[in-house]
């Protein structure tokens, strides 16, 4: 789907009312209803009943850091999402290759360590992950809750600089951010749903930093909204009908809330940046996950 195709997609009967779009209009993203004291106390109240209940939910973080980081509309009953939603993800690492239990990992967008639990937590036999995990998140609070929660031997986490309307509005709006790690140090660089809050000159640093940052021959994998593979929430929740620069966003007033690219721009921007394979993978449909990114370096 072309961009001209959105803009056409967008102002058709796919685009009309709906409660979903409503809401969304309202409160574009709803980790910004988790800074609000009221919210807060709501959402970690509805956790109380189920921390008693379930020893398994007793480690999670607080609810409110799990409805920031995105819970599929989940905002009261998401304990089983934060624990199984990175479990494809892991699986088609390790079968594809693309990493092994002793390699070094870098993920942009740790939040609250929904992905870095399952390497923290594996132990088969005795057989632990035995490399090192690096997390990199703006959310000063999501950082002092993984620090506090994962091993220092294995774990490490850094607040990143970069500002966010939805995450941090204290920080430098300069997409600069420099991860402090030496180059060449990481076998795989992967956000998850990073990009999708990112503008085009966000993209292009941490596409510049994962190349950086990789070992040759690492690879770097980074889910986003794609308008050649759009979500099956396309049409109702997300229209992506504005412009800015090279992308796409859901609103003016909150752009970082929903951004979307097109297949060439990152094709193009990865290759400059000297990645030799540029590859998205995706499922057929309009399926809810979305689309992934993968280069090589």
């Amino acid at each position: 789907m072309s961009s001209s195709d959105v803009s056409t997609a967008a102002n058709g009967p796919a685009a009309g009312f709906s409660f979903n779009r409503l809401i969304r209009r309202v409160f574009p993203s709803t980790s910004r209803l988790t800074f609000n004291p009221l919210f807060r106390g709501l959402a970690n109240a509805s956790d109380v009943l189920p921390r008693l209940a379930f020893s398994e939910f007793r480690t999670l973080p607080p609810n409110h850091l799990r409805i920031r980081i995105g819970v599929g509309n989940r905002l009261f009953n998401n304990q089983v999402h934060y624990l199984v939603h990175a479990r494809d993800f892991w699986m088609f690492v390790f079968s594809e290759g693309l990493a092994t239990m002793q390699s070094n990992f870098l993920d942009i967008g740790v939040g609250c360590g929904r992905w870095a639990h399952w390497l923290r937590d594996y132990n088969f036999r005795g057989r632990r992950f035995s490399g090192i995990y690096v997390g990199i998140d703006i959310d000063a609070e999501a950082i002092e809750w993984c620090r506090k929660a994962f091993d220092a031997e294995r774990f490490r986490f850094h607040r990143s600089t970069d500002a966010s309307v939805s995450y941090n509005q204290d920080g430098t709006p300069n997409a600069t951010y420099r991860v402090p790690e030496p180059d060449g140090t990481f076998d795989l660089i992967f956000s998850n749903s990073l990009f999708t809050h990112l503008l085009e000159r966000e993209v292009e640093n941490y596409l510049q930093e994962s190349f950086r940052l990789l070992r040759k021959g690492g690879a770097a994998m980074h889910s986003h909204f794609n308008l050649d593979y759009p979500p099956a929430t396309y049409g109702t929740r997300h229209t992506f009908r504005h412009r800015i620069g090279n992308v796409r966003v859901e609103s003016l007033a909150q752009p970082e809330a929903a951004v979307a690219y097109t297949t060439d721009f990152l094709f193009e921007m990865s290759r400059r940046i000297g990645f030799s394979r540029c590859e998205v993978i995706h499922m057929p449909g309009g399926a809810q996950h979305q689309p992934i990114l993968l280069t090589t370096k």
